[in-house]
């Protein structure tokens, strides 16, 4: 194994996904491994089959519900990780990944993806967890970059928010606070570029990756309205309206918790600092809302047509 091999774990997410892509580009070497090494499912089959289209073959199994599957062997040669964690047992994974990272004789630097809230005070129950996961890192000797992304905005063409759609006006929590929205292009490329650079200069750095516009779901109808060419209206809900409709989207029970928590610290307005992060890695400002809409139009439009089902 090349001792400049990199290691994507969480690899069948939004996140892993992008990430790929760009590694790809940039003709890396490197591993991936699924946050569940289970291949008989349906889902983990058909992962397994994209990244094998994409000429992705090198894979390791490292199953976060299984943790006796993490061992030292697997992870020698990797020089770098990529670290992304599921909220239900970040804790225990970061701790299982570390200590076998440490007794290898390869791996120099962890590249952990942590949520919004990690550096508030106090942080949210989640952002705790990250933050007392990006300790155990810091302390375990290895070098380290924490990315500290906002509020994605993905999150306004998944489910949460198809399920906030009601005719020709979206139904939120958020009222009239602003936020500075990221695109998890720029998130992925950010991790990208710090994975493949050969200086220590990203070394024991934390960034705090945000949009380059901080919105209210306001503007957001009116960018809508204008790119979309539709009738587009907000509605600001209560929290327990916004807990039922996210019950009726099917979401996991610590998913919708967590959704709770991140409108909660956006109506308290800590989300709209805006960063430096992206211009300092990427040299170029952060995508805009405007961009991020166009680039998803066909999507948009069949989301908040009101002739088109839901």
């Amino acid at each position: 194994m090349d001792m400049t091999s990199i290691l994507i774990t969480g690899a069948e997410g939004c996140m892993g996904q992008h990430l790929i892509n760009i590694l790809s580009i940039y003709g890396k070497e490197f591993f991936v491994s699924l946050r569940r090494a289970n291949r008989s499912n349906v889902l983990g089959s058909r992962q397994i089959r994209g990244f094998r289209n994409q000429s992705l073959v090198n894979f390791i199994d490292l199953d976060y519900d299984n943790l006796e599957s993490i061992v030292c062997h697997k992870l020698e040669g990797i020089e770098k990780i990529f670290l992304l964690t599921p909220n239900s047992n970040t804790l225990d994974v970061t701790k299982k990944i570390m200590t076998e990272a440490q007794r290898t004789q390869s791996v120099k630097h962890i590249v952990k993806l942590s949520i919004p809230g990690t550096n508030l005070r106090p942080p949210t129950p989640e952002g705790m967890m990250h933050r007392q996961a990006e300790k155990i890192i810091a302390e375990s000797g290895l070098h380290y970059t924490f990315l500290r992304p906002n509020y994605y905005m993905q999150n306004f063409i998944t489910i949460p928010f198809r399920h906030s759609i009601k005719g020709t006006a979206f139904y939120l929590p958020l009222g009239d606070a602003r936020a500075s929205f990221v695109d998890i292009r720029d998130v992925a490329e950010v991790a990208a570029r710090i994975l493949n650079e050969q200086s220590n200069k990203h070394y024991d750095m934390i960034y705090d990756i945000t949009g380059r516009q901080h919105l209210n779901c306001g503007d957001i109808s009116e960018i809508l309205k204008s790119i979309l060419g539709l009738p587009i209206d907000y509605v600001p809900i209560s929290e327990q309206t916004a807990k039922r409709e996210l019950i009726l989207a099917g979401l996991k029970p610590e998913s919708i918790v967590c959704f709770l928590n991140l409108y909660r610290i956006i109506r308290e307005d800590h989300m709209r600092r805006i960063s430096k992060a992206v211009e300092t890695v990427l040299g170029r400002k952060p995508i805009s809302f405007e961009t991020f809409v166009r680039d998803h139009i066909e999507l948009f439009k069949k989301r908040l047509n009101p002739l088109s089902s839901q």
